[in-house]
């Protein structure tokens, strides 16, 4: 077989999934360019031009994420420089001025559409090779079949679109890395897994839960094999999980060699506060709103609590969970179960994140099917999340600064109307979006028989039945 059928085989195994493949493409290629959302995006270009200028991503404060996006990044913004000049990424407008201190979470700042083109590319291929795994993986379990239509519930997904193409959030690159990580662990292929899982932490905090219940698994394989004389194939997978771990520091070593502000992102982490979203903190919007009249979103400074009482939970439900044995299905039900506990519990849970957990629950349902249809529940109330939050017309200021149509004081005007003349019912709406997440990714940990989403469908199921006829 030539270079280019193993790449075409790779790329498009089956005519049915190059259809789906294409169409998803397309759609993300025609909405990337057009879309952002101007209070993530703006961080994101602060770290391009600070590497650029050599500052570092940290240098300006304002970005707050892991270190390797922004390695990733920089050769991509770099040969962008060559063709427009780095002030042209985006554009300052003073118009958005009043709304953005209206709403508190809009920035007066454009990016332009070759940078987000440019930033958005990595992720529309993090969307697809997550697809590509997805496909491999249940071919392999069920039959070509499930693995198509695994591809397709992930890459037509509308919330994996929009977070990608639309709002520009890389959690997609992280969950690759996740997925990649947990599957290479259940090949017991030790060494890449724990690469490939630091490359994750490097990019997002949340593969190193997965980290923990992994090691979890590995720690109760050492005491079980310790207890039969075995010490070398005791210590040999703890070694290479770790071993792996640190060769992952490599992607970013000469960045935190060069850079001197990398441990302000450690403490500004340790102080995030901010709380609600699709979790039991789910009240915080009215809370805010009935506070101070629906300002800003902060909370309580506790996310360091809350991050140590989620590695407690990790711990406890892996230790629950494979104390039994850690065969496929239980380890990757634990790996579920993780990512859906530390979602409910922890202090934000933005629609995004649900990114993190999909590709496990797409994977999950070879067994429960049930799990698709929290993948269908959760987008859909994540969408909705997203547009209540400020409207739809956050996301087109592109489209408005660089087309002119519609214009830039019409999403102005639109938004504010929306966001101050709402007020409670705004906030209402979405602790009551925030509270059914929180129920679905609740009802992912409840036994198949106590299911309350299931429960909730069947009786649906049977009132329809008598009124259809």
């Amino acid at each position: 077989m030539s270079g280019w059928d193993r790449i075409r085989s790779f790329m498009a195994p089956t005519p049915t999934l190059l259809r789906f493949m294409l169409l998803g493409l397309v759609v993300r290629l025609l909405l990337a360019p057009w879309t952002s959302f101007p209070y993530d995006t703006y961080p994101f270009y602060g770290a391009a031009v600070g590497t650029l200028a050599g500052i570092g991503p940290y240098g300006n404060v304002l970005y707050t994420y892991p270190p390797l996006f922004s390695v990733m990044m920089y050769p991509l913004f770099a040969l962008l420089s060559l063709f427009m000049d780095p002030a042209e990424f985006g554009v300052f407008l003073p118009s958005m001025v009043e709304v953005s201190r209206a709403t508190g979470m809009l920035v007066p700042f454009v990016t332009s559409p070759p940078f987000n083109l440019v930033m958005k590319l990595p992720l529309i291929m993090g969307d697809l090779l997550v697809g590509l795994t997805l496909f491999r993986t249940m071919n392999r379990w069920s039959g070509r079949e499930a693995g198509e239509r695994a591809f397709l519930v992930w890459f037509l997904n509308p919330l994996v679109i929009f977070i990608s193409s639309i709002h520009g959030q890389f959690d997609v690159l992280a969950a690759y890395c996740a997925l990649l990580g947990v599957l290479a662990f259940m090949d017991r292929q030790y060494l890449f897994s724990g690469a490939v899982l630091g490359i994750g932490v490097l990019l997002k905090i949340f593969p190193a839960y997965l980290v923990v219940a992994l090691s979890i698994a590995l720690l109760l394989d050492m005491i079980k094999d310790m207890r039969q004389g075995e010490i070398l194939r005791a210590l040999r997978p703890s070694l290479l999980f770790v071993a792996g771990g640190v060769l992952s520091l490599l992607s970013v070593l000469p960045f935190l060699m060069g850079s001197s502000s990398f441990l302000d992102y450690i403490f500004r982490r340790g102080t995030y506060s901010s709380v609600g979203g699709m979790n039991i903190w789910f009240v915080s919007p009215l809370f805010s709103s009935m506070g101070d009249g629906g300002g800003g979103e902060a909370g309580i400074p506790f996310g360091t609590i809350l991050l140590i009482a989620g590695i407690v939970i990790t711990v406890t439900a892996s230790l629950i969970l494979l104390r039994k044995g850690r065969e496929r299905g239980r380890l990757l039900l634990t790996c579920t179960a993780t990512m859906a506990l530390v979602l409910v519990t922890q202090s934000m849970t933005n629609p995004q994140y649900m990114i993190w957990l999909f590709p496990f629950l797409i994977l999950t349902s070879a067994e429960q099917p049930r799990m698709v249809r929290k993948v269908y529940a959760l987008t859909l109330i994540g969408l909705l999340y997203l547009f209540s939050l400020q409207s739809g017309f956050v996301f087109i200021y592109p489209l408005a600064q660089y087309v002119g149509w519609p214009s830039v004081e019409f999403l102005n005007g639109g938004i504010e109307a929306y966001f101050i003349g709402t007020g409670l019912q705004r906030a209402m709406i979405l602790s009551a979006l925030g509270g059914l997440g929180c129920v679905v990714l609740i009802t992912i940990l409840q036994p198949i028989r106590s299911d309350l989403m299931e429960n909730a469908l069947e009786r649906l199921r049977k009132w329809r039945g008598p009124h259809a006829q």
